[in-house]
């Protein structure tokens, strides 16, 4: 029989937090965007803060504090937010933190680049819409082979526009989404999606 945490129902549904984690789980993401000034409602009341907005469905905004603002920054090689878009963090729960008079669990950012692959981001970078398999491949093959041959995971609609106007190589940041060579070798290569099928 499945288990609610109590915190599921009690946390703040709109901001990650330790619910949104399973036991000892780490989430990698990928920065969309940081908005300075959102309003936003916590247990402290109504205020602005900073919060960081991700590019994966279904992977909920955070707030931006200090803690996690420095090790961003140490990741991206940029202290400045405009410059952190794209950027992939690893997320995990550290526990025994003090605040607000108490003993707390909160989430916080590895000061490193992830140590595991992330898969490739299922959101097409050309039209937003997310990324359906297509002519015998899975979306994950789509996805990747995709950002292999142009440097960005797309659909194969824009894939297809994207072959017809002759776009250029991907790059190095891109080739370090994709999966080693044994794993390319057993994918077939979604850079050859043709449009009929």
């Amino acid at each position: 029989m499945s288990q609610t945490h109590w915190k599921k129902i009690v946390s703040d549904p709109n901001y990650i937090g330790e619910a949104d984690f399973e036991e000892g789980e780490e989430k990698v993401v990928t920065i969309g965007r940081v908005a300075e000034k959102e309003s936003v409602v916590t247990a402290e009341g109504k205020s602005e803060k900073s919060v960081v907005h991700f590019r994966e469905l279904g992977i909920k905004p955070m707030i931006l504090n200090v803690a996690r603002a420095k090790s961003i920054a140490k990741v991206a090689g940029s202290k400045y937010i405009e410059n952190w878009s794209g950027v992939q963090i690893q997320l995990y729960i550290e526990d025994g933190i003090k605040a607000f008079g108490e003993i707390v669990s909160a989430v916080r950012v590895r000061s490193h680049k992830p140590r595991f692959r992330a898969d490739v981001p299922k959101i097409c970078a050309d039209c937003g819409n997310q990324i359906q398999a297509s002519h015998g491949m899975t979306a994950e093959q789509v996805a990747r082979g995709t950002a292999k041959k142009y440097g960005q995971a797309l659909c194969a609609e824009c894939a297809a526009k994207r072959r017809e106007a002759g776009s250029a190589p991907p790059t190095d940041e891109a080739l370090e989404l994709l999966p080693d060579a044994e794993e390319q070798a057993d994918a077939p290569e979604a850079g050859d999606i043709n449009d009929s099928e």
